[in-house]
C-alpha cells in the first residue's frame, strides 16, 4: 500500500454539555450520528485501520456493528494527547490523522491536502486551522514569518493575541516515530487530572522545523459540535448543502430551510418537494414527484411521477404515477403499483397493491397481495394475524371490497369477486362470486317508540 495511513478518532465527549445521557458522537445530524460522518470521510482515505478512542464506548461499538473499526478505552478523557498515547499501541502505518468525533462536515479534500502538506514537507506534526468571523474560545494560533510558532489557549491569552482570528481546529497529522511519542510524552501534564493537550507539540518541535500548520479557506467546514446550539447551527449548514445540491440538479425546494433531508438521499429532475417533507436514510425519488406538504418518507423508494402528502412512508416502495395521502401510512415491506391509490388512514405493513388499486380510506392491509384495479373499500381489515402467527391474504384481480369487511387470513378472495359490505369472510371466494357473511337484518316496528314511552 502507497503511503500507509491510520486514522485515530476521538469520541471521548459525554454529551455533558449536550445535557444528554447520549454520547456525544452519537447525536444525529441530518439523521446521521455525529460520528458516521467522520468516518464516511476518513474512509475515502482508504486508511489501513480507524482507530476510535474514547471512555467506555460500548453504546458507540453498538452503534456501529457492521463497521470495521478498533476501540481503544482511553479511561479518563485526558485531551486529545491523552487519547493519542492511549491509540498508540493500535497504530501501524508511518502517518496517522488525529480527527475529532464531533467536526462532522470536514471534507475528504481538506483531510488529503492536510496530509500532503504533511508529507511535502516532511513534519513530525501538522494540523489544520481556520479563520472563523468569530473565533470564541478556540486556541489561537500565533505564527511567525509564515510559520506556526505556538497555540495559545483563548483562556491565557493576551488581547492582542485573542485579536487573531486563526484558531486550531483539532484536526492533526502526525508521524509515528519515536521523536514525536518522545515529545508527547515529555510534555508537562496540565490541569488536575494531569491531561495532555496535543497543542503542546508545537513549541518542542518548532527549533527543528517539524511543525506547522495548514490554513484551510473554508472555516464552516471544520466547525465542531459542543452543544445542541451547535449542532443546529451544523445541521442548518449541512441541510443548506445538500438542498443548493438538488436544486442545481432540477429539484424544486420552494422553501429550503422548511425540508430535511439525509445526504444519502437521491431525487430526480422536476420533482418538488414542499415544506415539511422529510427524506430520510437510503430513499430514493423518481422524477417529476411531489413530495409533501408534511411527509416523512425513510429508506423508501418512490418512482417517477408519485404524489405524496401528509403521509409516512418507511422502507416502501411506490411505483409510477401512484397517489399516497393524505394521512396514509405505508410500513416496511408496502409495495404500491403503478397508478394505484392509498388515501386517507389507510394502513399497509408486508403487502403489495397491484396497479390501479383503489384503498381510499380507512383500511389496514397487512401480509396481503391485492392484484390490479382491486377496490378497497372503506374500514376493511385483513386479519392477519391470531395473536401467534401472521397468515396472507390474497385478492385478485378486480375484486370489489365492501366497507367494511374483514377478511380472516389465510383467506384467498378471486378474481372479479364481490365482498358485500359489513361482511366477515373467513373461506376462500371463487372468482366473480358474491361472498356475503353479515348477521341476519331484524326489524322490530314501534320498538323505539314504546321504548321511550317507558314500555317494552
Amino acid at each position: 500500500m502507497a503511503n500507509p495511513l491510520d486514522v485515530v478518532i476521538l469520541a471521548a465527549g459525554k454529551g455533558v454539555r449536550m445535557r444528554s445521557r447520549i454520547p456525544k458522537v452519537l447525536h444525529p445530524l441530518a439523521g446521521l450520528p455525529l460520528l458516521e460522518h467522520v468516518l464516511r470521510t476518513a474512509s475515502t482515505l482508504a486508511p489501513h485501520r480507524i482507530v476510535v478512542v474514547g471512555p467506555g464506548g460500548e453504546e458507540i461499538k453498538q452503534a456501529f456493528p457492521s463497521r470495521d473499526l478498533l476501540f481503544v478505552d482511553q479511561g479518563a478523557p485526558l485531551e486529545a494527547g491523552g487519547a493519542v498515547l492511549a491509540a498508540r499501541p493500535a497504530l501501524s502505518s508511518p502517518t496517522f490523522l488525529v480527527l475529532p468525533g464531533d467536526v462532522p462536515l470536514v471534507p475528504e479534500k481538506a483531510l488529503q491536502a492536510l496530509l500532503d502538506f504533511h508529507r511535502k514537507r516532511g513534519l513530525l506534526a501538522s494540523f489544520l486551522t481556520m479563520a472563523p468571523p468569530d473565533p470564541g474560545n478556540h486556541g489561537r494560533v500565533v505564527r511567525r514569518e509564515g510559520h506556526v510558532v505556538r497555540i495559545i489557549e483563548a483562556k491565557g491569552a493576551s488581547p492582542e493575541e485573542l485579536s487573531i482570528r486563526e484558531v486550531d481546529s483539532g484536526i492533526w497529522c502526525l508521524s509515528n516515530v519515536a521523536r514525536l511519542w518522545e515529545v508527547l510524552e515529555g510534555v508537562p501534564p496540565t490541569g488536575a487530572q494531569g491531561e495532555h493537550p496535543l497543542t503542546a507539540l508545537v513549541e518542542p518541535l518548532v527549533e527543528t522545523g517539524q511543525v506547522d500548520a495548514l490554513l484551510w479557506p473554508t472555516p464552516e467546514d471544520l466547525l465542531g459540535v459542543k452543544d445542541r446550539v451547535d449542532l443546529a447551527r451544523l445541521e442548518g449548514v449541512l441541510r443548506a448543502r445538500i438542498t443548493t445540491r438538488l436544486m442545481e440538479a432540477g429539484v424544486s425546494i420552494p422553501d429550503p430551510n422548511a425540508v430535511y433531508l439525509s445526504p444519502d438521499v437521491q431525487v430526480g429532475l422536476d420533482t418538488v418537494l414542499h415544506p415539511g417533507t422529510h427524506l430520510w436514510g437510503s430513499t430514493r425519488v423518481g422524477e417529476g414527484c411531489e413530495i409533501g406538504p408534511g411527509a416523512y418518507l425513510i429508506d423508501t423508494q418512490v418512482e417517477a411521477g408519485v404524489k405524496v402528502w401528509f403521509s409516512v412512508l418507511e422502507g416502501a416502495r411506490v411505483e409510477e404515477e401512484a397517489r399516497i395521502g393524505p394521512f396514509a401510512h405505508l410500513r416496511p415491506g408496502a409495495r404500491v403499483g403503478p397508478r394505484a391509490r392509498v388515501g386517507n388512514f389507510v394502513e399497509v405493513k408486508n403487502a403489495t397493491l397491484g396497479e390501479g388499486v383503489k384503498a381510499g380510506h380507512l383500511a389496514y392491509i397487512g401480509d396481503a397481495e391485492v392484484g390490479p384495479r382491486a377496490n378497497i373499500g372503506a374500514g376493511t381489515i385483513t386479519c392477519n394475524y391470531d395473536g401467534i402467527r401472521k397468515y396472507r391474504t390474497e385478492i385478485g384481480p378486480g375484486a370489489f371490497i365492501g366497507s367494511n369487511a374483514a377478511l380472516v387470513a389465510p383467506v384467498r378472495i378471486g378474481e372479479g369477486a364481490y365482498v358485500g359490505a359489513g361482511s366477515v369472510i373467513t373461506a376462500d371466494v371463487p372468482p366473480y362470486a358474491l361472498a356475503l357473511g353479515r348477521a341476519v337484518q331484524t326489524i322490530r316496528p314501534e320498538w323505539a317508540k314504546k321504548r321511550r314511552e317507558g314500555g317494552k
